[in-house]
């Protein structure tokens, strides 16, 4: 089969024999080879189907690397290091937290390779391991020794013996600057683990989040992950539910899938409480008290059978796939996104091709591979259908020649503004119909609407008319972030008119400013602070239209809105660099929850300067050091906010 390919539709007709002999084969590709042919979740269902067919099958318990294909000397656990049974519906998830009480710890389900790091009786690093067969590992401990927040050695204080486990990882981010026929992030760390040479090893820029802590006498894993980090640890991001709310702390987690920086193949679900987990005890094959919840579902085998193209408010031609219906992550699918022309070259895509769609939680279900070439040519319009220009092809992507804009694009505009701003109702086709009759042309035209002019059109009624003209009505007055976003500019999205809003503070002072005022904030070099500048000066006369009807709530009335007080009331924090652990949203905003302020630039008010773990501080890191500013990494503002959560705490 071909890498990422899917299993034959008649695999659940096969006998036992038949099953067990493609798991082997399976196996051995996927722990020893580094090469697997199968998807993760196809795998699964391999495996699954050979449980029903022969529950106490020996290759069931051979699952996992070969001893003999084991590099370094083999290291014995102290305590065995045991898969997790796996769960794919709500229902199972909830029988299984009804076996113990109290609270549920959620983590990631990291898609890399399991390890313990053993710390002796003075706290040296003595042993670094695989997870190997569960009871015998391979020793790497040359290799994880030059993994960045590691401590080889643990704070004064500490006594062991101790084990550290986690998963060493490739950041998404990392695998793509590698150089290099590198199949995956998983199977480029597994090959870094294997290296002999630890300067080999270490180039990769493997990283290693600790779940968990042995031997430490902890009562919760929360205490474990926070013990972690204060011993200089990464700690896997985790959240405490209650079990109630499991379902959807699953959905929430696996709808970030796509913005995080490492790959996941599920959420994992623990017993907060060690007492409850040893209660629960252990099989041979998984310990009871955790639970993975696996990505079910996610990719199917489907024939592209036609392509339709959108067009975006910037004039981009986007490709859609219709294919033959497919269930992906419980939803049965027939439209799947094709990216960009570029894209539909690359993969060498063709009329009824056989292919891989993938759906990962909300994510837009989008084309993953090509198994088999089709008979037909795809080809994009020569003419804009609702304008008639030329269309071109540019860096990769099919672009209107028009640069005044038309109706297709016009729609595209006005599809982002109620997108962005939150008004229902207005879909696609009632957009069309209401800029074809010159009812709509700018944003501001939605609020001029009035029900009488809805009702003349067919299947509008007066309830939908007044609806949609209530919808507009209770949105007039917009966040500067939101309605900077809205405005539909090139290179102006959620992150960076948050950025805006928040230095700048007012409408006013956002359009006054030159392209050099936008040089101070995170990620906005010479090129994109003209294109923001130019793109708020041509849109000028739209603002002023829409400031006819909205009221925009400066950043000075936002924050003024917003609780005092707190841990960190009065001290500000600004982040440079990439974060690892979380993303930068998310680290601003557990400031600002505990009462702190996220900064925009360096001065010598600011407080502290976080530097993330995968570089990049540039010029920031340069001046907090001249100004005198504390300089913290992950590790420290991480323990930072753990203490001022703690001092909440009653």
């Amino acid at each position: 089969m071909a890498n990422g390919a899917m299993l034959p539709p008649d695999f659940a007709d096969w006998d036992a024999t038949r099953l067990a002999a493609e798991v082997v084969v399976h196996n051995r590709l996927y722990w020893d080879k580094n090469r697997p042919e199968l998807l993760d979740t196809e795998f699964d269902r391999l495996v699954e189907r050979l449980r029903v067919v022969s529950p106490l099958h020996a290759v069931l318990d051979a699952l996992g690397p070969d001893p003999a294909a084991r590099v370094g000397r083999p290291v014995t656990h102290t305590r065995s290091m045991l898969s997790l049974e796996k769960c794919y519906d709500e229902k199972t998830l909830r029988d299984w937290a009804a076996k113990f009480v109290g609270p549920v710890i959620m983590t990631p389900k990291i898609d890399g390779c399991a390890a313990m790091i053993r710390y002796g009786v003075d706290g040296r690093l003595e042993v670094a391991a695989t997870r190997g067969s569960g009871t015998v590992g391979e020793d790497i401990t040359g290799n994880v020794k030059r993994i960045d927040h590691l401590p080889h050695r643990l704070p004064e204080g500490v006594v062991g013996p101790v084990e550290v486990r986690g998963e060493i990882y490739l950041s998404l981010s990392r695998f793509a600057r590698l150089a290099g026929d590198f199949a995956n992030p998983r199977n480029t760390a597994a090959g870094a683990l294997k290296q002999k040479d630890p300067d080999k090893s270490a180039a990769v820029g493997l990283q290693f989040l600790a779940y968990d802590v042995v031997g430490a006498g902890c009562v919760t894993e929360s205490e474990k992950l926070r013990l972690a980090a204060s011993w200089g640890f990464l700690p896997v991001e985790s959240e405490v539910l209650e079990r109630d709310a499991l379902q959807a702390g699953y959905e929430r987690y696996v709808e970030r899938r796509a913005t995080l920086d490492f790959e996941i193949d599920g959420v994992v679900f623990r017993a907060e409480r060690v007492d409850e987990q040893e209660r629960l005890g252990f099989t041979s094959h998984h310990p009871r008290g955790s639970l993975a919840y696996k990505l079910q579902g996610e990719s199917g085998l489907t024939i592209l059978r036609d392509v339709e193209w959108s067009v975006s408010r910037t004039r981009i031609f986007t490709p859609v796939g219709i294919v033959e219906p497919v269930s992906l992550s419980g939803a049965t699918v027939t439209r799947i996104s094709l990216h960009n022309w570029g894209l539909v070259q690359a993969k060498g895509l063709s009329l009824g091709a056989r292919v891989v769609a993938v759906r990962r939680g909300g994510v837009i279900p989008y084309l993953e591979s090509v198994v088999e070439a089709g008979d037909r040519p795809i080809t994009y319009p020569e003419t804009c259908p609702t304008g008639g220009f030329k269309l071109i092809v540019r860096d990769d992507v099919v672009v209107c020649s028009c640069t005044t804009g038309c109706a297709g694009a016009i729609v595209g505009v006005l599809r982002h503004f109620v997108d962005t701003i939150g008004i229902e109702g207005f879909g696609d086709t009632w957009l069309q119909i209401l800029v074809d009759n010159d009812l709509l042309s700018e944003p501001a035209d939605f609020y001029r609407l009035r029900a009488a002019d809805l009702v003349v059109f067919d299947r509008m009624g007066e309830t939908l008319a007044q609806k949609l003209v209530d919808q507009v009505a209770a949105h007039v007055e917009v966040p500067l972030a939101v309605f900077l976003a809205a405005l539909g500019v090139s290179g102006l999205g959620a992150s960076a008119s948050k950025s805006l809003a928040g230095h700048f503070l007012s409408l006013d002072r956002v359009r006054a400013a030159a392209p050099a005022d936008l040089l101070v904030l995170p990620k906005f070099a010479a090129l994109l602070a003209s294109k923001v500048t130019d793109g708020l000066r041509a849109m000028g006369p739209h603002i002023e239209h829409l400031l006819e009807f909205v009221k925009v709530i400066d950043e000075v009335e936002v924050s003024a809105a917003r609780p005092t007080g707190g841990p960190l009331q009065g001290k500000t924090f600004l982040f440079t660099g990439t974060l690892s652990l979380m993303k930068r949203e998310d680290a601003q905003a557990s400031v600002e929850r505990l009462g702190g302020k996220a900064a925009s630039g360096v001065s010598k008010a600011l407080g502290y300067l976080v530097v993330g773990s995968e570089g990049k501080a540039g010029g920031k890191l340069q001046k907090a050091q001249e100004a005198g500013v504390t300089v913290l990494d992950e590790v420290s503002f991480m323990a930072l906010i753990s203490q001022a959560e703690a001092s909440l705490t009653p």
